[in-house]
């Protein structure tokens, strides 16, 4: 994963509801109508929100009939928490 890519992951979860987003969806696929339930956000918002974490790669997903389900596109964590590892690495290796 490129700096660029990575530092682009990084902004879309320093939104808060976004971050709260990809927890929720840790427990497994939801509907939309369950998430903007859940977090108390106008549709609309919740849309924009889904929209963003779609685009940058972090969820997919998928319709059945009127309702969209999102769940996380764990090929993404994996490949940033890859990065974040790097980064601890070459940390540790020059202590500090």
């Amino acid at each position: 994963m490129t700096s660029k890519k990575s530092h682009e992951l990084c902004c879309v979860l320093g939104n808060n509801i976004r971050f709260k987003i990809i927890n929720y969806l840790a427990s497994g696929e939801k509907c939309v109508c369950n998430i903007f339930k859940k977090f108390g956000l106008p549709q609309n918002l919740t849309s924009h929100h889904l929209g963003i974490l779609r685009e940058s790669g972090f969820i997919v997903d998928r319709k059945d009939g009127k309702w969209v389900y999102y769940s996380l596109n764990k090929k993404t964590l994996i490949e940033l928490k890859k990065t974040i590892d790097n980064i601890l690495n070459v940390k540790k290796d020059n202590s500090f």
